[in-house]
């Protein structure tokens, strides 16, 4: 067992440190290989490249991410005012557009572990703390969007003025 360990690490050891050789063809292609004979076979010159060690530099600590901390007895959430800028009101998308993306604004950033919500007629696409959300694929028709921003427990801050959107895909028929 220690045996095959050694020799796999040797192994890669004389394989990473394998010869380079550069050859040009009669266009000016440059062709980089490790076995210069089918260059040379093609009548093509080859020369060895000296390629230097690799700089490795040792990867640092990840950085956490910075969260607010939970909601302290008695502590309110900021007064969110919760708004749809993309798309507007009344929007078609062509058959062209297959997606939709939903971007909002608030008044004050999302504190306390509060997330937005989105919602297409009425039904929950996904919750998340993005200000935009994606709808791969959306099925033609009149959809009305909005989205609300909603503490830990699901209880409901703020919710935006419904925004309509068209969608034209070609028919059939």
């Amino acid at each position: 067992m220690v045996r095959t360990v050694v020799a796999t690490l040797i192994f890669c050891a004389l394989s990473a440190s394998a010869e380079v050789y550069k050859s040009v063809d009669k266009y000016g292609n440059v062709t980089f290989t490790d076995d210069p004979s089918s260059a040379q076979k093609r009548g093509e010159k080859t020369e060895k490249v000296n390629v230097p060690p690799t700089n490795i530099v040792p990867g640092g600590k990840a950085i956490e991410p910075m969260r607010e901390e939970d909601d302290e007895p008695g502590e309110e959430h900021p007064d969110y005012q919760i708004k749809v800028i993309s798309p507007t009101d009344q929007h078609t998308l062509t058959p062209g557009q297959r997606d939709l993306v939903i971007a909002v604004t608030t008044t004050a950033p999302l504190r306390h572990n509060a997330q937005f919500a989105y919602y297409m007629d009425g039904t929950l696409l996904g919750k998340t703390d993005l200000n935009n959300y994606s709808i791969r694929e959306i099925t033609r028709g009149e959809h009305n969007l909005h989205v609300e921003v909603i503490d830990r427990n699901d209880r409901v801050l703020s919710s935006s003025t419904p925004v309509t959107v068209y969608v034209h895909r070609p028919s059939l028929n």
